[in-house]
């Protein structure tokens, strides 16, 4: 079966330059440095053996950040190697990990992925969720390095749909040394997939975030930046939702909206949509103060989510109001700040359960319902500082999981 992947990978490999074309003309950042996504021009300036991590966007690469710190600090005679997939998530492992090696990973056809195993020779790699690439997973397997899924997570709805293609999934994901899991719904599912490799519940390193100095600065920057107001944060928003809020909201001038696309390349829409109902906005990239007359900002920058969290007095969580699976509301908590998210939170069901059980947060089944929840959250104080205790209690109840993780990797370097 993955020789006929591969045979379909090569049949489809000449149009990759035009995707990334294509993708180029809404951010002109996927067109750097395109090569290292072929295993062209790659470079190993280390003399140290790699440990090799792979997050696909700015998410994952910030869950790893304690993972990284502990490697770093207890693993010295390791070179870290970072790829990711996207422009942002690039960036974002730039600015966290100055001592990485930073790469994109190759695109999954034999002859990259074969070069990047060759100049980089790592002897343990790992990969951030649930990334299945056909001919990473073999060639690791085949060049004996030993391969991690780790903080995986892997929803009812997706195994569902894993299963219909079981006869050809399971051969490659049953190369992989072993699958950490978020939680023990996805060690469920990857027991009904038949993985026969080692299989645990760690956690999610998400709740094992890390505060660096650098953060801690752009907090007091924003905190004079936006001023005095409450700031309602809408994160990580998605097609639809922008004006969906909007439609929704009465904007309050004690109140301070920011709102957080998800994609950069949905920034000027957003200011489109904002123009269009004479709605006072700034955006975050004029690194102005915000103005008393402002209702809007525009939060178009990168990683800066933990920042904005930090000013925050709510949190509505994006993606969750489309069918989109909703956004990872850990952040959000982790600095203290209660969450409102929709009916659609399937890419996050245990944490969002657990999020309700453990009283950090309101799940809305009705958009309609948002204005008056979100007054209700301005208007009472008590309820609301009973939730923030909420939230600093469930961070502290699940953080733990980079530890174990590297409890479990390090066995292989032994």
């Amino acid at each position: 079966m993955r020789k006929l992947y591969s045979a379909l990978t090569y049949l489809v490999a000449p149009l990759l330059p035009l995707y990334l074309k294509k993708r180029g003309k809404k951010n002109p950042a996927y067109l750097d440095n395109w090569s290292e996504r072929f295993g062209y021009k790659l470079t190993n300036p280390s003399t140290k053996p790699i440990i090799w991590l792979h997050s696909v966007s700015v998410g994952e690469t910030r869950a790893m950040q304690k993972l990284v710190e502990l490697i770093s600090s207890e693993l010295p005679e390791y070179q870290i190697l970072i790829t990711t997939m996207t422009p942002t998530g690039r960036a974002t492992a730039h600015q966290l990990y100055p001592q990485a090696i930073i790469h994109y990973v190759p695109y999954d056809l034999s002859f990259c992925v074969k070069q990047f195993y060759r100049i980089f020779k790592p002897k343990l790699g790992v990969i951030m969720e649930t990334e299945i690439w056909p001919n990473l997973i073999h060639f690791a397997d085949h060049y004996q390095i030993p391969l991690y899924l780790v903080n995986a997570r892997l929803s009812d709805r997706s195994c569902r749909g894993y299963q219909r293609f079981n006869w050809a999934l399971m051969p490659i994901i049953n190369q992989l040394a072993g699958i950490l899991c978020q939680d023990q719904q996805t060690a469920t599912n990857f027991s009904k997939l038949n993985y026969q490799g080692k299989l645990q519940v760690v956690g999610n390193t998400k709740f094992d975030l890390v505060i660096t100095p650098s953060i801690k600065s752009l907090i007091n920057n924003f905190a004079t930046m936006f001023g005095a107001r409450k700031i309602i944060t809408f994160a990580s928003t998605r097609e639809g939702e922008d004006k969906l809020f909007l439609d929704n909201l009465t904007l309050r001038s004690n109140v301070l909206y920011l709102i957080i696309p998800r994609h950069p390349e949905r920034f000027s829409e957003l200011e489109e949509l904002l123009k269009s109902r004479q709605i006072s906005y700034q955006k975050r990239s004029a690194n102005q103060p915000i103005l008393p007359s402002t209702q809007v900002v525009i939060g178009d920058s990168m990683g800066e989510m933990l920042a904005y969290y930090a000013i925050s007095y709510l949190a509505v969580i994006g993606g969750s109001f489309t069918d989109c699976g909703g956004q990872n509301p850990i952040e959000a908590i982790f600095m203290g700040v209660p969450v409102i998210f929709g009916s659609s939170m399937y890419n996050f069901t245990e944490v969002a359960k657990n999020c309700l059980t453990d009283g950090c947060g309101v799940q809305l089944t009705d958009v309609n319902k948002l204005n008056a929840t979100l007054d209700e959250f301005v208007m009472n104080n008590e309820q609301y500082q009973q939730i923030r205790v909420n939230c600093v209690e469930f961070t502290h109840k699940y953080q733990g999981a980079s530890q174990r993780i590297f409890a479990e990797l390090i066995t292989n370097l032994k």
